[in-house]
């Protein structure tokens, strides 16, 4: 088979379409686990800095930013953990 006989056969084996949504939705995934649990890291490190210097309002505020962004976290594993087990 020539070279040039490659690229067609490859475009009737790869779902072209597919293959991208995977790889959209690995980036859109990737890009916000990390933002959620840097934001977890935040919010920790703010609350206990607001603890140590009596700051009730942002001890609240950032450890409630801190427990979503866990809640989203551990949601966003659970979700991707069912969609592999149904697919």
């Amino acid at each position: 088979m020539s070279p040039l006989g490659i690229a067609p056969l490859a475009a009737k084996i790869v779902d072209w379409g597919q293959l991208l949504e995977v790889v959209e939705a690995g980036l859109i995934a990737g890009v916000g686990i990390s933002v959620a649990f840097s934001l977890v890291i935040l919010g920790t490190v703010r609350a206990s800095e607001a603890q140590q210097q009596s700051r009730t309002v942002a001890l609240v505020g950032y450890g409630a930013l801190a427990i979503v962004a866990v809640a989203v976290c551990i949601g966003a594993v659970i979700f991707g953990v069912s969609t592999m087990l149904t697919k």
